[in-house]
């Protein structure tokens, strides 16, 4: 029962902590600039001493209280000072501030707490060079994580590295017994499985939606081990069409078809990889193209003159990302 509960209250924060990017009137450049470029960390001593710190103290070193005290709590001390080599994925202070209250209060539960750190932590050294993109990565909780490289020509930088989406602010703070990253993100074990899977949890939200794909034969690529892109249409979204167009989709498999495929793109594109004007190529035919739009109103694809609006971003699912949004993308 707790385990369902924990994933009930990590589900939510991954549709709240998406949203929240897009409500309460911010700016959505604004913003991202913010999340890419804003943190402020203490130096690290490792260009003064002599001797590496362990995982731990270097935490504590970068500023990164919350974690440290954190790791404290769950008695996860001795792994991160203790011999061995690790990897940790260590979030800001900041990530942990805004997480949702009720996810707050669920980390009081020690079991949830140590299943969360864990996660953050990778049983052999992984060194930046070895983030490559759409790497997946095995956690010490026997979890996985994907990393992703972006080149981000609206931050004006080379290259963006994102661990389930979470960029990576701090790369390559060595220990004693590993290497630490600091992400902006607290990471969650969601329990998600494939885009379909996804998909099928979420029946209240998606039943419609299913009904489509499987109308356009193309539920298999959202539950194959191909990773791509999932643009996913809601019921909401559905209902915006004129009732008659709806039923003819759902009984032309060809127009259905061509219409699902334009919502999967080739790459997997979590939200911090995306750049205002960016031509992104999806299944659909001739690798049709989507324009990604960035403004004040948030994120948006333009689909042949058919404009959704991302509402929900960073779903991590075994085969990609999901992305909701609110429009289909419907080209007659």
């Amino acid at each position: 029962m707790k385990l369902v509960f924990v994933t009930f209250l990590v589900a939510c924060y991954a549709a709240t902590g998406a949203i929240e990017v897009f409500t309460a009137g911010g700016n959505f450049r604004q913003n991202k600039n913010e999340i890419l470029n804003s943190h402020k960390f203490k130096p690290s001593r490792q260009n003064v001493k002599s001797a590496l710190p362990d995982l731990l103290t270097l935490s504590s070193e970068l500023g990164l209280k919350a974690f440290y005290l954190l790791v404290h709590r769950a008695g996860l001390d001795a792994m991160l000072r203790g011999k061995g080599y690790w990897t940790v994925f260590a979030p800001t202070s900041s990530a942990f501030d805004r997480l949702p209250q009720n996810i707050k209060a669920s980390l009081q539960d020690p079991e949830v707490l140590n299943r969360i750190l864990l996660y953050h932590i990778v049983p052999k050294v992984l060194k930046s060079d070895s983030l490559q993109n759409n790497k997946v990565i095995t956690t010490a909780n026997n979890r996985t994580v994907r990393a992703n490289v972006y080149q981000n020509q609206e931050a004006g930088q080379d290259k963006v590295t994102a661990i389930n989406g979470s960029p990576v602010y701090k790369e390559d703070q060595l220990a004693e017994n590993g290497v630490l990253h600091v992400v902006d993100k607290v990471l969650f074990p969601l329990t998600t499985g494939t885009a379909l899977q996804y998909l099928t949890q979420h029946m209240a939200m998606y039943s419609q939606t299913l009904k489509l794909l499987e109308a356009a034969g193309v539920e298999n690529t959202l539950n194959d081990t191909t990773a791509h892109t999932f643009m996913v249409p809601t019921n909401a979204a559905l209902e915006k069409l004129d009732p008659a167009q709806l039923r003819h989709l759902m009984n032309d498999s060809g127009t259905a078809s061509q219409i699902m495929k334009r919502h999967i793109l080739q790459d997997v594109i979590f939200y911090v990889g995306f750049y205002d004007n960016e031509k992104v190529k999806t299944l659909g035919d001739n690798s049709e193209e989507l324009t990604v739009l960035v403004g004040p109103g948030g994120l948006e694809v333009n689909g042949n003159g058919t404009f959704s609006r991302m509402v929900i971003a960073d779903v991590p699912v075994t085969n990609g990302v999901v992305h909701v949004v609110d429009t289909l993308l419907y080209k007659p």
